[in-house]
């Protein structure tokens, strides 16, 4: 396979295009601009590109699905703050409520512009499967470890195993969701360190109810551990990403 990362042109091309759609002027006045999770708009990139179409259709499916998972974002980050700035604006959370559903009617309008209604149903299921998983992470429903990693995997990555799917990508998916599963990981386990609490710790302490503190530590340094012994046996997929990381560090 040819490295999909020959040049970063085209995904900073990309990129740009994505912070452009992003910047309406009346929400910039009262919220943050939405952060971009450039690594997992990479692996899009990778999967869109790998699937050999022509860069204005990587261009423009990219961005469709970017403006997805920033709408789910978003969304999300109001429920997390409801509770936890209880003094914030009524005016900001509604703006914040709003810019969301703005990604996500961009979105919409884009693909059915085009005439992407097959797509359309397709990430819908992804949408689905997002929202199942966050309920039982949150709720901490599941039974196991592993079943947590499984619903951080599923909540990370399953846009991206959509589109694998329809622009039939096999490669990228199971690496893709490895991948941002151990990004999302390793974010908490910094928060759950700084504050002593993050939803997944939550979940796992819940179901190792005698752990140690040591043993959540261990937990998590052999999960990450693993893992990247599982990314390594990709092996054309893991030299292209790590081409890649340093190409976007530049």
């Amino acid at each position: 396979m040819i490295s999909v990362y020959n040049s970063l042109e085209d995904f900073n091309a990309v990129r740009n295009q994505l912070h452009a759609r992003l910047q309406h002027p009346f929400l910039m006045r009262y919220i943050d601009t939405p952060v971009v999770d450039e690594e997992k708009l990479l692996l899009l990139y990778s999967i869109l590109k790998s699937a050999n179409l022509h860069i204005e259709h990587i261009q423009h499916y990219a961005l469709t699905i970017m403006l997805v998972q920033i709408a789910l974002d978003t969304h999300e980050k109001v429920s997390d703050k409801l509770d936890a700035e209880a003094g914030e604006s009524h005016k900001r959370r509604q703006l914040t409520v709003l810019a969301g559903d703005y990604y996500s009617g961009l979105y919409y309008y884009l693909l059915a512009e085009n005439h992407d209604i097959s797509l359309i149903r397709a990430l819908a299921q992804g949408i689905k499967e997002i929202n199942e998983q966050k309920i039982r992470l949150y709720q901490q429903s599941d039974r196991s470890v592993a079943a947590v990693v499984r619903s951080v995997e599923i909540i990370e990555s399953s846009l991206l195993q959509k589109t694998c799917e329809f622009f039939n990508v096999p490669d990228w998916n199971a690496f893709s969701s490895v991948v941002l599963a151990r990004k999302r990981i390793a974010g908490e386990y910094k928060q759950y360190e700084q504050h002593g609490h993050a939803p997944i710790f939550a979940a796992w302490k819940r179901i190792l109810a005698s752990a140690t503190e040591e043993n959540v530590h261990l937990l998590y340094k052999t999960y990450m551990q693993e893992t990247m012994q599982q990314l390594q046996n990709w092996t054309v997929q893991y030299a292209q990403w790590t081409q890649a990381l340093k190409l976007l560090e530049k």
